[in-house]
């Protein structure tokens, strides 16, 4: 039977709640190298997307299968990775994403600063910011694509001759991945953890 409790706007399932479909979806999260964040599992329910995506387990597994790629098995360094993900829940105002995310970059070597400029949607902070020439550029670009829903094509130009076509198509699919996320996040208005403070808000 489904519990009475809620994660946003939606029932927070437990592990009795499950069928064996959402199950398999459960278990490949906290089984999986996501399962290792001490916040995956909160007062016995999934958080992030996933609470959310159990209720669409076939097309949850598919849509953490390819996240778990598009994170673990990326060409891309951590901090850039992170830099491409914390630009696309700062264009949507996910809390919850950026809140992860930044977490994330933090524990990869991205600095405070960086994170901040990010935050504040500002190319020139970005900049500013930033110890690695390529990362103004790719947060151009994502910003640009999160945007209008394309890379112009000088920006385009500019980012597959520094960082070649397949990364430039990882860097559009991370952006599209998270752009998920963000929206399922803020739908279904997923709440950060007890004590954390509000970005966007």
């Amino acid at each position: 039977m489904t519990s009475n409790k809620r994660v946003g706007h939606l029932p927070a399932l437990s592990e009795a709640d499950l069928n064996d479909a959402q199950t398999q979806l459960w278990n490949d999260i906290t089984q999986g190298p996501r399962g290792a964040a001490p916040w995956m599992v909160q007062d016995g329910s999934l958080t992030g997307p996933f609470n959310a995506w159990l209720q669409i387990p076939d097309i949850g597994r598919a849509f953490a299968s390819a996240g778990e790629h598009l994170r673990f098995s990326s060409s891309l360094d951590a901090v850039t990775r992170e830099l491409v993900i914390l630009t696309v829940g700062a264009r949507w105002r996910s809390e919850f994403e950026f809140w992860a995310h930044a977490g994330i970059a933090r524990d990869a070597g991205m600095s405070e600063n960086l994170i901040s400029a990010i935050e504040s949607g500002s190319s020139a902070a970005v900049k500013e910011a930033s110890m690695s020439d390529a990362h103004p550029m790719i947060h151009s670009a994502v910003s640009s694509l999160v945007e209008h829903g394309v890379i112009p094509a000088s920006q385009l130009a500019e980012l597959t001759t520094t960082l070649g076509e397949p990364t430039a198509v990882e860097i559009v699919a991370l952006a599209g991945y998270y752009t998920l996320v963000s929206f399922t996040l803020n739908t279904f208005a997923v709440p950060l953890p007890e004590g954390e403070q509000l970005r966007f808000s």
